[in-house]
């Protein structure tokens, strides 16, 4: 049976620049920031994308490096 845990590698903008690795289960909902509008979402983890996406946490803005299903 296939798991369905994405791991998030994601990074602050600030200095200094600390990286870390979240996981989440594909059905859970994250709260995100569309790019290209700007818009806060909240959408389920197996629907994010480092290209389209930056990942709110705690009021802190993280860039996703990348999304794992693992």
């Amino acid at each position: 049976m296939m798991s369905n845990q994405y791991q998030l590698l994601i990074t602050t903008s600030g200095a200094p620049r600390l990286v870390c690795r979240r996981s989440y289960d594909g059905e859970d909902r994250l709260e995100v920031r569309e790019l290209s509008t700007r818009t806060t979402l909240q959408i389920r983890a197996h629907e994010i994308s480092p290209y389209r996406h930056t990942l709110l946490l705690e009021g802190t803005e993280y860039q996703i490096l990348s999304v794992v299903r693992h």
